[in-house]
């Protein structure tokens, strides 16, 4: 037998998705970016086990509480020193915390979820998230001036990730999976469902699709449901439905847009100027935060904690104008200070407070000058929330829908709607600021916003678009394998190389020219009737010498993007990809398919 003639069976490979069965078979529907099916069962499974992680944090970060404060989050009953002194002694902990991990553990929070997301395929390692669910809840307990909502979006985004690692799911649905945890944890955390999705979609994952919305609307569904089973269905806030009382009173929030949008920008610069020291000493950061938090409260203890206790009577009207002043100027200081340097916590709650207080602020003046014939400080108070919270987190549907979601007050939808255009539109384009996430990634030299495209190929798995139809053969192969091979009609020779590091790619139309050349040279022999052994003779083909363009390839995983397709072409400088299923073995048993630069370059003109 010829050489290489026992190796050139091989069989075309074109019915890979349709020969799987099982969870063999949901991965690569999943790698589809329509693939709306198993993405909702999946997005359901996420969103429980991203419910059940955001409340057992809940709990963790307020149980203890009960061991030293009378009221829930009242950190007013305590005495002056003890004011100062807890701050300090949890950001001992944490700091403590801290040092025991290498730097790259130490990353939490918002911003890790959306470096992992854009620059990481959404992968989050799992050591990061245990030591958000810890030290988060020690930084709550200890009155640091940050919000739950921070750690929560972290630990949900893990939690898609973790259920799609385990269940080796391809790359593009990983992004869709993430997604559907941070809206789980979101709407876990104040029963905002429709605020969890929008967050998901305007913040975290940065698109609107059909594809997209319903499998992060059940996941959010999921995870609020998983939190009225523990805590109620009341509401975050009991406030009264108050309502705007003339229109004359738009110019007063018109100003007090102003001043919001102003002070967002402030808060930005602060944080944007301290996330650089990020890279310091745990220790001596955190200690600096616990210091200031700490000295500041000895005054103002509103500012400790996430200061729901606060918003919720900054809402109802029972905080003075000149205490209102105090606790936003402690509350800046402190909550930009903590998460500048790195306290594990969020920054909606505070965003929140701040809100309401400068709203309350605005509100007061009103009534002190206008007369009673105003709306309630409190009124004022609910529509500065949004307007703080979508400047600063440059998310204006998301905080429009949280509040609304977190009042019941349909009546803030107009005013805020005005206050949240305008406190963004001077945020972003009077200061030049981009939301305190997006700011923070590129302080810390980290990619941002992803292009379009980049976004459309991160949509997509490479076992959605590969080519199918090609064999895998020796390097020399008998002339009778090489005609059998072509009467299958395969489109690509995989030319399988064991002696170099990388297999090479050739066009079966080029074998077939080939094979049809030497069939006419030996009928010219044969009719000019020379020895018809000799023209009968068949040779060994060699697949590397025969007249064709031979393309070198490089090898990528089955769960890959296009993105991660794209990227791995330039990066290897091969011609096209073979797609690996990382099994061992011979070639042959890893190559699923194939992926060409034309692939690519025709998702975009879909």
């Amino acid at each position: 037998m010829p050489q290489g003639s026992g190796d050139s069976g091989k069989k075309i490979q074109t019915g890979w998705p349709q020969r799987e069965r099982g969870l063999e078979r949901l991965r690569l529907l999943l790698s589809s970016q329509d693939a709306l099916g198993p993405l909702l069962g999946m997005a359901l499974l996420i969103g429980i086990c991203a419910g059940v992680v955001t409340v057992a944090f809940r709990l963790l970060s307020e149980w203890p509480t009960h061991l030293f404060l009378s009221i829930p989050e009242r950190y007013e009953s305590l005495p002056p020193h003890w004011r100062f002194g807890v701050p300090v002694i949890g950001a001992l902990l944490l700091g403590s915390m801290y040092l025991l991990l290498t730097p790259s553990r130490r990353n939490v929070g918002v911003v890790h979820v959306l470096d992992r997301l854009h620059n990481h395929q959404g992968q989050m390692p799992m050591q990061n998230a245990v030591l958000q669910f810890f030290a988060g809840a020690t930084a709550l307990v200890s009155g640091q001036s940050v919000g739950r909502e921070g750690p929560a979006v972290h630990l949900g985004a893990a939690s898609g990730s973790w259920v799609a690692r385990k269940l080796r799911l391809p790359n593009n649905s990983v992004r869709s999976l993430l997604g559907c945890g941070v809206a789980a944890a979101i709407a876990a955390s104040f029963n905002t469902p429709l605020a969890g999705v929008v967050f998901a979609m305007e913040v975290v994952m940065l698109e609107y699709s059909v594809a997209g919305f319903l499998p992060v609307m059940l996941a959010a569904v999921a995870g609020s449901t998983t939190a009225q089973i523990a805590f109620g269905r009341q509401p975050a806030f009991n406030v009264p439905a108050i309502q705007l009382t003339s229109l004359a009173e738009l110019p007063v929030l018109f100003l007090c847009a102003l001043v919001i949008g102003t002070l967002a920008a402030m808060f930005i610069y602060i944080h944007r100027r301290l996330v650089t020291q990020q890279r310091r000493s745990p220790l001596l950061r955190f200690l600096i935060v616990g210091l200031t938090t700490g000295t500041l409260a000895i005054w103002v203890p509103e500012i400790l904690g996430a200061g729901y206790d606060t918003l919720e009577m900054a809402m109802l009207g029972e905080i003075g104008v000149t205490a209102l002043m105090l606790i936003v100027a402690a509350k800046l200081i402190a909550t930009a200070v903590g998460t500048g340097l790195g306290i594990p916590g969020g920054v909606i709650g505070p965003s929140l407070v701040l809100g309401a207080c400068l709203g309350g602020i605005a509100g007061g003046l009103t009534n002190l000058w206008l007369g009673e014939y105003t709306a309630s400080p409190g009124f004022y108070a609910m529509v500065g929330m949004a307007a703080m919270m979508a400047a600063l987190l440059n998310a204006p549907l998301a905080a429009l829908l949280g509040i609304l979601e977190l009042t019941y007050n349909p009546n803030v939808l107009f005013p805020g709607m005005m206050m949240i255009v305008v406190a963004c539109l001077v945020s972003r384009y009077f200061f030049s600021t981009e939301g305190i996430f997006q700011e923070s990634l590129r302080a810390l030299d980290k990619s941002g916003t992803p292009s379009w495209r980049q976004q459309m190929l991160s949509r997509v798995g490479v076992a959605s678009v590969m080519e199918r139809r090609f064999v895998v053969v020796s390097q020399k192969i008998a002339e009778e394998e090489a005609v059998r091979l072509i009467e299958r009609h395969p489109q690509w020779i995989l030319i399988d190389l064991p002696k170099e590091p990388t297999p090479q790619l050739l066009r079966a139309a080029d074998l077939a020219t080939f094979l049809q050349r030497v069939k006419e040279a030996r009928e010219e022999v044969r009719n000019a009737g020379k020895d018809e052994k000799n023209a009968e003779e068949a040779v060994p083909v060699d697949l590397l010498k025969l007249p064709g363009d031979r393309v070198q390839l490089a090898e990528l995983n089955w769960r890959a993007t296009l993105l991660e397709a794209q990227q791995q072409l330039e990066s290897s400088g091969a011609g096209a990809l073979y797609i690996s299923r990382g099994h061992g073995g011979a070639l042959d048993n890893r190559v699923s398919g194939i992926i060409l630069p034309q692939h690519i370059d025709n998702f975009y003109r879909k």
